[in-house]
């Protein structure tokens, strides 16, 4: 059994000063005009069980216990007054079980409950009238590893429940600021499949894919009309919560011709992602594939240390893609629109460099 714990204190100062002004005004440089302080106070105590309830099986359960007490004092820099303070008890348990089938086999599973603060942007952008609740998750896992004599093969399930999880849903503050509201149902829930195989003594293969489902239970979608000055809702059911792909896919090879010398072929393939929650494919991160190759040479100096010399081809096909993006929709003329900004990522580019270890 093992017992501990911790005791943290975050004090943050969030100020703006004028430094600059194309029209000047009767204020100085440097004039102060919001100013700030959020404090979070975090006590933590926790305590670890493992237990070998025979020679084949093993559980192994932890329970902990946070107190929060988080203030936020001044004026944001939209001149909204933010005093206000948050007292939150957490209890956080996990429990596991472990099975060694024989000596190459395993099976597993875990069930744990974790609860999370919000963090200071929801309490900031939220209206005075909207209460920010913490989030919830419940998490089942279960499952199997096979070990053979040049290959490892894990298969593992899971279901993620959350209660409360804070998202983007469209609704805007007091001042017309986006801001994240509490969904009462979520979930994810998938199948992790890997496994790593030494081919040959100089090359080496591993692969992961992960397939899920990663939606919102009943949501509501609220969208600005231009022509009214009030927001339109919209029920849309069960949708796909926003940047989180059904399918990825991680795949690397090593190849050691020579014992100080390693050439690796990385590659990641990212399935399609919706911008907001709302599962729209106009509002959506194409899938992309991207592949690296790096090569590098370690040598041992006698009595000095060690000095490694690396080359990288970043996105070695020259993939265009985006991994993240943005979108604003809205009504206009009784018709929908929508203001979307894509972070596009580098294309073919290159790194060498020198490591010395002495």
């Amino acid at each position: 059994m093992t017992w501990g714990g911790g005791l943290n204190r975050y004090i943050g100062d969030h100020f703006g000063k004028v430094i600059w002004a194309q029209f000047a005004s009767n204020g100085s440089i440097n004039h102060e005009w919001y100013r700030s302080v959020g404090s979070k106070d975090d006590i933590s105590t926790y305590l670890k069980a493992n237990y070998s309830v025979s020679n084949r099986m093993y559980a192994y359960a932890d329970i902990q216990f946070r107190h929060i007490n988080y203030r936020l004092d001044g004026e944001d820099d939209d001149l909204r007054v933010l005093d206000q303070s948050h007292l939150y008890n957490f209890l956080n348990p996990k429990a596991g079980l472990k099975l060694l089938v024989d000596h190459n086999q395993q099976v597993f599973g875990s069930f744990g409950i974790a609860t999370r603060e919000p963090k200071r942007s929801n309490f900031t952008d939220a209206s005075p009238n909207q209460q920010v609740v913490p989030e919830n998750l419940m998490d089942a896992e279960i499952g199997y590893e096979l070990t053979l004599n040049s290959a490892i093969f894990r298969l593992n399930g899971y279901y993620m429940f959350y209660q409360d999880q804070l998202v983007l849903t469209g609704e805007i503050n007091d001042v017309g600021a986006a801001v994240m509201m509490n969904v009462p149902e979520s979930y994810r829930a998938g199948i992790e499949l890997a496994f790593a195989w030494q081919v040959i003594p100089q090359l080496e293969w591993n692969f992961n894919t992960t397939l899920s489902q990663n939606k919102i239970l009943n949501f509501t979608e609220y969208v600005d009309d231009w022509d009214t000055g009030v927001q339109r809702t919209f029920d849309l059911g069960n949708t796909d919560l926003a940047l989180s792909p059904s399918l990825i896919v991680n795949h690397s090879m090593v190849w050691r011709p020579l014992s100080d010398l390693g050439l690796h072929w990385d590659s990641k393939y990212v399935g399609r992602q919706y911008i907001d929650n709302t599962a729209s494919l106009d509002r959506s991160i194409d899938p992309y594939w991207v592949n690296n190759l790096s090569i590098r040479w370690t040598r041992k100096l006698a009595e000095i240390g060690e000095v490694s010399i690396y080359g990288q081809v970043l996105n070695a096909l020259n993939e265009s893609y985006e991994s993240n993006a943005w979108v604003y929709s809205y009504f206009y003329g009784s018709e929908r629109g929508a203001m979307t900004g894509y972070y596009p990522q580098a294309g073919r580019h290159f790194l060498v460099g020198m490591r010395l270890t002495f």
